[in-house]
């Protein structure tokens, strides 16, 4: 089975820390950046097959980054990855071009699903699991 290679996006560098421990080995973490201008700079040369975006990036919104790469021809999924638990943001995140979202809160519990169902050609949502689970009680 092919690996994945992602790429990280976030200001924050604890998560991005986070997130390379928890993604590595299973996936081939491509590069963990920063900021939006490094990600809209090296997508291109590195290939990724999923881009996970923070919505706040400093100097651009994960919003208009993913619009970017869709604009620049880049086909690799993008799932956001974002404290905003809000149904607006969910649909823009959609709206942008996204597979997936998923709540900081639950990324021990959402992300590789999210990567997973994503990579299959689904798409995820940390917005759908909270509310199904909420339903089920």
């Amino acid at each position: 089975m092919p690996t994945i290679r992602v790429l990280l996006a976030d200001d924050n560098l604890e998560i991005l820390e986070t997130l390379v421990e928890m993604l590595q080995p299973a996936y081939v973490v491509a590069a963990a950046l920063s900021d939006g201008k490094s990600v809209l700079e090296q997508a291109p040369q590195l290939t990724p097959d999923l881009i996970i975006l923070d919505i706040s990036l400093g100097d651009m919104t994960g919003f208009e980054v993913a619009r970017s790469l869709r604009k620049a021809g880049i086909t690799a999924k993008v799932i956001f990855l974002t404290v905003h638990e809000n149904v607006d943001f969910v649909r823009a995140a959609f709206e942008a071009g996204a597979a997936g979202y998923v709540y900081k809160s639950r990324i021990s519990s959402d992300l590789i699903d999210a990567i997973d169902t994503t990579c299959a050609g689904g798409r995820f949502s940390s917005a759908d699991v909270v509310a199904s689970s909420r339903t089920s009680l």
